[in-house]
């Protein structure tokens, strides 16, 4: 069973990933764009405290709870309420929150004072699109004390080598296409290779979604975005 909570909206760009991001699309589409670089608290901050009539969680036990997709976890913005969603995340230890952030080097900034090596329902992903990116972040990302941690290279924008971080540490490598108009490239090579480096060390591997712009075999297809995720289903490539 799983969930979504955001807690905080809006993000700022600040790596080649960031170009086409889908939070700024799907604001366009609501006509928010103004809303999107601009973080703010969202009216389901507590989400995961909020009970139904019958005084059960809405949110129920043994939730995989997608946490803050539509901003960054680490941001700065959101340094003055992170402690109250740490909280949150403490008291509902019945569910496993999942959060990704390409701001890992904040990392020290933002945990809480009882971290220790980590919350046993805290999974943290740490967001590579490309080598640079990757040699960047990951290296922190390996240092921290975290119990739970998996790779997302999304958008996947070019080949890259991960074979010198894959470890016992990492759970999962997540990857995923750029969706949206405008799109980059992901080449379906680039993925079996991440998944071939997966498969070397043991460690399981995840084929998210196409992108809209899918090259196999030397050719582009421009895949829906409905069926992206479908798409990927069908490769039947995932190591789990």
């Amino acid at each position: 069973m799983s969930d979504f909570w955001n807690p905080w909206h809006g993000c700022t760009r600040i790596s080649p990933g960031c170009l086409n991001c889908y939070v700024y699309r799907i604001d366009r589409q609501h006509d928010k764009a103004e809303e999107s670089s601009f973080c703010r608290r969202t009216a389901s901050f507590d989400l995961p405290l909020k009970k139904n009539r019958k005084g059960e969680y809405k949110i129920p036990p043994g939730s995989r709870v997608y946490t803050c997709f539509t901003s960054d976890f680490f941001i700065p913005d959101a340094d003055g309420w992170r402690d109250e969603a740490w909280d949150i995340i403490r008291r509902r230890r019945d569910c496993v929150f999942l959060f990704y952030t390409k701001r890992i080097e904040r990392w020290l900034d933002c945990i809480p004072d009882d971290w220790g090596d980590g919350y046993d329902n805290v999974i943290i992903g740490c967001t590579v699109e490309n080598q640079k990116m990757a040699e960047k972040r990951l290296p922190e990302f390996l240092s921290a004390p975290v119990k739970h941690r998996i790779i997302g290279v999304e958008p996947m924008l070019e080949r890259i080598d991960l074979s010198g971080y894959l470890c016992y540490k990492i759970e999962e490598v997540s990857v995923g296409g750029e969706s949206g108009n405008g799109a980059r490239v992901c080449d379906f090579d680039w993925v079996l290779d991440i998944r071939r480096q997966c498969a070397e060390k043991g460690i399981s591997f995840y084929f998210h979604q196409t992108g809209s712009r899918f090259r196999k075999d030397g050719r582009i297809y421009n895949i829906p975005r409905k069926l992206q995720i479908e798409q990927a289903r069908k490769a039947g490539i995932d190591l789990i």
